[in-house]
């Protein structure tokens, strides 16, 4: 008998022909959608062959009792398997199933540093796998596919991707079948299938209670359209849409609707929801969960919200990757709430934790909701992955915003119709005018200036640049003694609090706004997108117009002070920060918004402005981070593509041209915060997260109180033991933890990201 896997906790070791023929049928179960499932049942069959050999079963045997690892290498007889028979692309799929795929030269090192080296190989290991699985595996030699013309037929970008989906399908399926074994299942754990008729209908029914409930808004009739022109839309069968309407408008509820109807109508599979910000996947998830989850609160959960990631794929002091893989999200629910990150590094990625999760995307709605605050320099890749999603995966796309950036504008997109949802959205946007703008840019103010001022308002927004910025206003605030005479109140939001804590204080600046009690809140740029609070009066650092847009709407909201009621203050601080990135974006939006030129959310301007960014910013120019990825994408260079080309000098690689949605390299931290039972919640997903068996149920518990830190940080807070590893690259936080403003670095409180 030859093993795939050590004895489990019922002492069962697993038989390696079952886990290859368990592992191809869920492969080929994945790959279906896409018209590829032979090619990754053949994958799933050769993909641990390797360890058929006598030494790779010796050592198993004699590492069992201590649980260590094998360290002989297994995927290079499939690779040689794949080679023998015509079938290069597979060797990056088998060659990467454990540490990621890389690129071409990489695989060939698999083989043999030369000819005698290979020839020792296949005389060797390779032929005593081969002769142990011919009686046991049979399939393996006799049912080699061929390329089929989905594949060979496509560009070379098409093929790149297809491969991602073919090595996602793979990693996916072994890891199920071995966390099975593990647990001692009877077979792989599944998801529910999306039900969408169903799901329609409760949707249905619980957005007329919820509108039959909540207080009227002079924005209801609006509302009430855009969510009439989003479910007519959503029959029409256009691959790329967009709903371009202003904030507030219910965007969040119509985008849903959108989707469950459209599945409905062309029998889509599954619903991924990707928003830029945390803050928001919080409140999304919940709106959702209210409107979808079943009643019954044992039954399996409609909607999996997941916007964090822990790095299971890195090597460490006592680090065990096949273990921690197990933790790796798979998206496997019918209705997925996430973040772009999450979405478009995973589409980008090569190690299986990251990519696993992509062949849920076949035959699904995305929806991109707040679509302008995608990274301006990838945006051409990203119009690239719509591209190919939509003609081969049978993806339909659905962005949403209330400032459009100009996607069509970009090479990939620009002879694919972008379809509007609302006929005439700049008459929209004029009919629901609800703020006016006042400037305080000359002279420049100090930031102690903009907060005296803006205390002087009863109910108050401010919105800095910088994490820095805001902590130091928001501590002027909670000083302010007249303030807190008059019985106000100062609130903070940015990413150095945990999820569980921001959504506490929303709840308070919430019940305030609706009390009439006198407020502050202090927030980064993460309150701007979606999260639906009305104030009557918001202050923002000069930014680019979009970002003014997007603060105006938590201005007015509701438009219960009437047309143009409510007040917005644009101010650049003389001792303020300003993100890099900012600087083209002001000075191009200068030509045309500011005091006598257009306001912020005139969407005819907005087009024009974006058109003109992307060229002033060179996006697609030659040599630009998005050139190089599609450079590299066309040699089918994973390695380049997701951890930056060589450097020309050898040193390292050029992280600044590999696909990052954030520049700046950041861990997963959780903290222990909250209510006596919260913490106690954290304290056992922990110590699951630490055990033999770690599990994936561990990790989406524990989202709500992970936050995130940069790498440089973390390996101060490691030093100063403010923290202590958990599994992967997941922290625990040892260190002070301020009610106000979350974590607490020292020295420098810039360090967290926005």
């Amino acid at each position: 008998m030859m093993w795939a896997h050590s004895a489990n906790e019922d002492g069962h070791r697993q038989p390696l022909d079952e886990h290859l023929r368990s592992t191809a049928a869920l492969a080929r179960e994945f790959a279906e959608p896409f018209g590829l499932g032979e090619l990754a049942y053949w994958s799933g069959l050769a993909h641990d062959g390797g360890k058929a050999s006598r030494q790779w079963q010796t050592k198993l045997l004699r590492v069992e009792a201590t649980g260590g690892r094998v360290g002989i290498c297994h995927k290079d007889y499939g690779v040689q398997l794949a080679r023998q028979h015509g079938l290069a692309p597979l060797e990056l799929v088998l060659a990467g199933h454990h540490g990621g795929m890389t690129c071409k030269s990489s695989v060939d090192d698999l083989l043999g540093e030369d000819e005698d080296a290979e020839d020792a190989l296949r005389s060797g290991p390779w032929a005593e796998a081969e002769g142990a699985l011919r009686p046991v595996l049979p399939e393996i030699f006799s049912r080699v596919p061929t390329l089929p013309e989905r594949f060979a037929g496509e560009d070379r970008l098409t093929q790149e991707f297809l491969l991602r989906f073919l090595f996602s399908c793979l990693v996916d399926a072994d890891a199920l079948d071995t966390q099975a074994h593990r647990l001692g299942l009877a077979g792989p754990r599944r998801g529910s299938d999306l039900d969408a008729p169903r799901l329609l209908d409760r949707f249905l029914r619980r957005r007329r209670r919820y509108l039959e409930t909540r207080p009227p808004s002079p924005m209801d009739e609006v509302r009430e359209r855009v969510f009439d022109a989003a479910m007519a839309a959503a029959v029409t069968g256009h691959p790329i849409m967009r709903i371009t309407a202003p904030t507030g408008a219910a965007k969040t509820i119509a985008t849903a609707g959108f989707a469950l109807r459209h599945a409905v109508a062309f029998g889509k599979r599954r619903i991924i929801v990707a928003v830029p910000f945390i803050t928001i996947t919080e409140q999304n998830a919940a709106v959702y969960r209210r409107l979808l989850d079943d009643a019954d609160e044992h039954a399996d959960p409609v909607v999996l919200e997941q916007h964090s990631h822990v790095d299971v794929d890195i090597d460490g002091p006592g680090s065990d990757r096949r273990r921690q893989r197990l933790v790796a999200e798979n998206w496997d629910a019918p209705f997925v709430v996430t973040t772009t990150v999450q979405l478009f590094e995973s589409l980008f990625g090569r190690k299986p934790a990251r990519m696993r999760k992509l062949h849920r995307l076949a035959n699904s709605v995305i929806v991109l909701d707040e679509v302008q605050a995608l990274p301006h320099r990838l945006l051409p890749q990203i119009a690239d992955a719509l591209r190919i999603l939509t003609q081969r995966f049978g993806v339909t796309v659905l962005l949403s915003s209330a400032t459009q950036p100009e996607l069509g504008a970009l090479a990939p997109l620009r002879d694919l119709p972008i379809q509007e949802v609302l006929a005439d959205p700049a008459a929209v946007f004029t009919e629901t005018r609800r703020v006016r703008y006042q400037w305080r840019t000359s002279p420049k103010p100090t930031l102690a200036e903009v907060m005296a001022e803006a205390l002087g308002h009863r109910q108050v927004l401010v919105v800095a640049n910088t994490v820095r910025d805001a902590r130091t206003m928001f501590e002027q605030a909670r000083a302010d003694a007249g303030h807190q005479d008059q019985g106000g109140r100062a609130f903070h939001l940015s990413t150095g609090m945990c999820p569980a804590h921001r959504r506490a204080v929303l709840r308070e600046v919430t019940a305030c706004l609706d009390s009439d009690t006198p407020l502050c809140l202090v927030s980064t740029s993460l309150i701007e997108a979606g999260v639906d609070l009305d104030f009557p009066v918001v202050f923002r650092a000069v930014s680019p117009p979009e970002s003014q847009a997007q603060a105006a709407g938590r201005c007015n909201r509701h438009m219960r002070l009437g047309t143009e009621g409510g007040l917005v203050v644009v101010f650049d601080p003389a001792d303020g920060g300003t993100p890099p990135s900012y600087a083209t974006q002001i000075d191009l939006a200068r030509l045309s918004f500011g005091p006598g030129l257009a306001e912020p959310e005139d969407v005819t301007v907005l087009r024009t402005y974006f058109a003109a960014l992307y060229r002033t910013l060179g996006v697609e120019d030659r040599g630009r981070p998005a050139a190089t990825i599609a450079r590299h994408r066309r040699r089918w260079d994973f390695l380049s593509v997701a951890d930056g080309p060589r450097r020309a000098n050898g040193q390292g690689r050029d992280r600044d041209h590999a696909f990052r949605m954030i520049l700046d390299d950041t861990v997963p931290v959780v903290v222990a915060h909250g209510t006596p039972a919260e913490r106690q919640v954290v304290q056992d997903a922990l110590a699951t997260l630490r055990g033999p068996l770690p599990d994936r149920d561990a990790w989406r518990r524990i989202q709500p109180y992970v936050t995130t830190i940069r790498q440089r940080s973390a390996r101060q807070a490691l030093a100063d033991r403010l923290a202590v590893p958990v599994v992967g690259d997941l922290l625990e936080w040892c260190g002070e933890y301020d009610g106000g403003f979350g974590l607490v670095l020292q020295p420098r409180g810039e360090d967290y990201i926005l």
